[in-house]
């Protein structure tokens, strides 16, 4: 049976709740001018990190196009038979964490996406409408001249459950006047999180996967993910990458579709970025039906993550 979404339940009393608009679809004009605005400002602005309350965000007006999950079933060759759990709704997340991080006064040069886990429960259907709901809890003290942030989505629609995502960001370069007014993180959610796996994956089977040039600016129309830094060398460098290298969240969805493929079949998926997974270039996955890693030619590990879980998250519950 599905789990129960009970909407008051997920935003406390008392709470504002913050409307995020997504624009549509990330094909739309109303959609890229908002985008590059607020991207452009958050590249301008001076960086800082002030958090002065939880941030609980909705988006009332998410739909599955139809003709949206065939851009993504085509980009990463999919058959119309087969159901994987793509983040469709990642272009309504970005508007939403984006407008967090402005109201930090974060500069968006700062921030690094860390580990991302998903918990599925029921594909989404295309042409349905769906809520979507967000929330921003905390900002923590990692370390000296870092601080981290965790964000937390739910999509629900007529009060069943279909999916969870919590996702891990660092901040870097922090003053010590801004960190000061933080707590440490005392869960200590972010120790040894990008923690290499030692031990060899038992029972393993490996696949090896080419990333082609014109995958970054395809996952772009397609997602509404429009950082340049994954598609022009100018713009990786004055991010401080050598080069384009591929979106986190393209990582993902590719790895997802592979994993759907070789008959896995997904409840949970967790993914930590280690290393840029660079294009024109040939990476393997090595994986059993509880983990895996991306690894490039000389075996440098560039993602891993697990494929089951146990735990899961609670609306209203602490990170």
């Amino acid at each position: 049976m599905p789990k129960k979404y009970y909407k008051n339940q997920f935003t406390p009393s008392g709470k504002r709740l913050e409307v995020v608009e997504n624009y549509g679809h990330p094909g739309t004009t109303a959609y890229k001018i908002q985008f590059f605005r607020t991207m452009g400002r958050g590249i301008l602005r001076r960086h800082r990190v002030v958090f002065k309350h939880p941030r609980y965000g909705r988006d009332v007006k998410f739909k599955l196009y139809k003709q949206s999950q065939r851009k993504w079933y085509k980009l990463f060759q999919v058959p119309d038979d087969v159901i994987v759990p793509f983040t469709y709704f990642d272009y309504s997340r970005a508007l939403g964490f984006m407008k967090v991080i402005s109201g930090l006064g974060v500069n968006f040069t700062n921030i690094l996406h860390l580990k991302s886990e998903m918990w599925f429960y029921k594909p989404l259907v295309a042409g349905e409408r769906y809520v979507i709901d967000y929330v921003f809890e905390d900002v923590v003290k990692v370390k000296r001249d870092k601080a981290a942030i965790v964000s937390y989505s739910a999509i629900n629609r007529n009060g069943e459950l279909y999916q969870e995502v919590r996702d891990h960001f660092i901040i870097k370069n922090v003053e010590e006047k801004y960190l000061s007014r933080l707590h440490t993180d005392e869960m200590n959610q972010f120790k040894g999180i990008t923690r290499l796996p030692a031990e060899p994956i038992e029972d393993v089977k490996i696949k090896e996967i080419y990333i082609p040039l014109d995958l970054p600016v395809k996952y772009t129309s397609t997602s509404g993910d429009y950082s340049f830094i994954h598609i022009t060398p100018r713009a990786a460098r004055f991010f401080g990458f050598g080069k384009p290298f591929l979106q986190g969240l393209c990582t993902a969805n590719l790895l997802l579709k592979e994993l759907v493929m070789a008959g896995i079949k997904l409840e949970y998926f967790s993914i930590v970025f280690c290393l840029p997974v660079y294009l024109d270039n040939t990476v393997y996955l090595h994986y059993n039906d509880r983990e895996y890693r991306l690894q490039d030619a000389e075996g440098r590990v560039l993602a891993f993550g697990l494929l089951h879980n146990d735990h899961k998250p609670r609306l209203n519950s602490s990170f």
